[in-house]
């Protein structure tokens, strides 16, 4: 515990809703940089202040409190749902939320990360990704509600047909502010990696530069890749991946996957995932998660991509 003030923040895209800790009720401003710099300036110095993460909703208050000199969390909201639930909240609103992540942080603070904020450059390609991603689950989701079987023929052709242009056009956008970057060489080597393309090498180099990671099993946990224990005395349970990273990334990287198994070189590594009773779904996941660990090992080597050490089961790349 600390003697910080610890404030929780419930966001919207209209207003902010603050609980501070050990007070009684809430106060609701609005979301904008007027108000925010004023709620702000009333605060004292060294404050801790936790939200939830939105899409980009709260960007504005990180950016503000952070300028301002106050500690920011940006939380989980899956973490905070489960703490709520822990502590028995029995309703929820906007003011009972921000309650909770003021507790959340009051209990939890010390072992917390502050929020680390992204370059200029880091922010243009975040924000070039996030649109991408956008496009693609739209793409998806009208794809499902208009039943549409094929998106080459029929009325929706040309809907289709510019989403897919528009995805292309944030592809190259992607690429040139990727290879252009401080990390230019680093994406130029996470091409050498098998089943890595252009846009995944992009969104590897942005987040694997993103955060000051020691370890491959940090990096590992960021992709959301890392397989959750679940033991308890004899009993053993089937693990689960955490999925507590970024889901892009983690989607890239699935692709980036499947892509491998249809390669010539990459066939006898899928082959002996699937020989050790794995079926095509956790195998591809296996793969994925190995594609990582290699991102891993090119970005700390500082050197192309070795065949030598993408091996499974006894089989490397490009063996039979």
């Amino acid at each position: 515990m600390s003697d910080h003030l610890n404030i929780g923040v419930d966001v919207d895209s209209k207003t902010l809703v603050v609980a501070v800790r050990g007070v009684k009720g809430s106060r609701r401003i609005e979301n904008s940089d007027t108000d925010i710099k004023a709620w702000l300036a009333e605060l004292p110095a060294g404050c801790r202040i936790g939200m939830e993460a939105t899409n980009r909703y709260h960007e504005l208050l990180v950016q503000r409190a952070q300028c301002a000199g106050h500690a920011v969390f940006v939380l989980n909201p899956r973490d905070i749902k489960h703490y709520a639930q822990s502590v028995g909240q029995r309703g929820k609103t906007d003011s009972e939320d921000a309650q909770v992540i003021a507790r959340y942080l009051d209990k939890e603070g010390d072992e917390l990360h502050e929020y680390v904020p992204r370059t200029p450059q880091q922010e243009r390609l975040h924000v070039l990704l996030q649109q991408r991603q956008a496009l693609v689950k739209s793409r998806a989701q009208m794809q499902l509600s208009l039943n549409a079987k094929s998106t080459k023929v029929g009325k929706f052709a040309g809907f289709f047909r510019a989403i897919a242009e528009a995805i292309k056009a944030q592809d190259r956008d992607i690429q040139k502010e990727c290879s252009e970057s401080e990390h230019g060489d680093l994406y130029r080597r996470m091409l050498t990696i098998p089943g890595v393309g252009p846009t995944v090498a992009a969104c590897l180099t942005h987040h694997i530069t993103r955060w000051k990671l020691t370890s491959a099993d940090a990096w590992v946990a960021c992709t959301g890749l890392d397989p959750r224990p679940n033991q308890s005395g004899a009993r053993v349970g089937r693990c689960r991946l955490s999925k507590r990273g970024n889901a892009g990334l983690r989607q890239m990287l699935y692709m980036a996957a499947m892509g491998l198994t249809r390669s010539g070189a990459g066939k006898p590594l899928y082959k002996a995932v699937r020989e050790r009773g794995h079926s095509s779904t956790a195998s591809f996941t296996i793969l994925a998660r190995k594609l990582a660990r290699i991102a891993w090992g090119v970005f700390k080597s500082g050197r192309d991509f070795d065949p030598a050490l993408l091996e499974i089961g006894g089989t490397r790349f490009g063996t039979a």
